[in-house]
């Protein structure tokens, strides 16, 4: 009877071990595409690199650049692009029409444009004001979102566009219970919220349709289903470990009484 329960504690202990352990393989990025691990098709470059489309919502800033050093101040514009930049200055907002504001023109459509399109659209707009012109277009106050186990936030975008690895980087990296497995991507096109559903951990990743993140993209990571406790360092081992045999000791005791 003793022999069985003594058995019985050393099967429950190690199951405990086993279940609450966060092992590399659930946690390693760039692994090769296994049993658990998805594989995914490098799509074509040309859509991968495909630029932004400016959507309702979004800031825009721009610089006029001309021979006349008058045409700049017509528009409100003064000092370098650097400060510019910087503080913010000529900043325009996509209105729910589709269009900026634009000083002494009105509504101007950017809606759907890249900024190299929009830079085309106001060099048009322009000509009629400040002849051979030259527009400079950034998008501006560019940001995307993480929901997750100690992620959560908004942050901003450096650039246009950002790897998953970027932008992983900059919310603080995944935490040990973040499913990699399972990652999210909200994102809003043409009008509509598509969701995409992608394993982090695969390498090929690396040229899918996955592999880029957007300006306003949302990035939902849930928790490693049915995790009840994990173990992340030598230190959480060792005291499971300890743990599990005082409990064994103890039911031993109580069964001897």
């Amino acid at each position: 009877m003793r022999s069985k329960i003594r058995t019985y504690i050393l099967f429950i202990a190690l199951g405990v071990l086993m279940s609450s352990c966060i092992t590399s393989r659930k946690t390693n990025y760039l692994q090769d595409s296994g049993i658990d691990i998805e594989q995914y098709k490098r799509i074509d470059s040309m859509y991968l690199h495909d630029d932004y489309r400016l959507q309702v919502g979004d800031q825009i800033y721009f610089q006029i650049l001309s021979t006349s050093d008058e045409a700049p101040k017509i528009f409100g514009q003064s000092g370098t692009m650097q400060t510019n930049m910087q503080n913010g200055l000529m900043t325009y907002k996509v209105y729910s029409d589709s269009c900026i504001d634009f000083p002494f023109i009105g509504p101007v459509k950017v809606v759907g444009h890249t900024t190299r399109e929009t830079k085309e659209v106001l060099e048009k707009a322009l000509e009629d004001y400040v002849p051979n012109c030259n527009v400079e277009v950034w998008l501006a106050k560019a940001k995307f979102t993480v929901i997750g186990p100690g992620n959560t936030g908004t942050y901003d975008m450096p650039k246009e566009r950002l790897t998953i690895f970027e932008a992983l980087s900059v919310a603080g990296d995944l935490k040990p219970l973040s499913d990699r497995k399972k990652i999210h991507l909200l994102r809003k096109k043409d009008g509509k919220t598509i969701v995409k559903t992608f394993d982090v951990r695969s390498k090929d990743i690396i040229g899918s349709e996955y592999y880029y993140i957007e300006p306003n993209d949302v990035i939902y990571v849930p928790n490693i289903t049915g995790q009840f406790f994990s173990i992340t360092s030598f230190s959480a081992l060792l005291s499971t470990i300890t743990s599990a045999i005082s409990f064994g000791v103890l039911i031993y005791s109580l069964s001897n009484k």
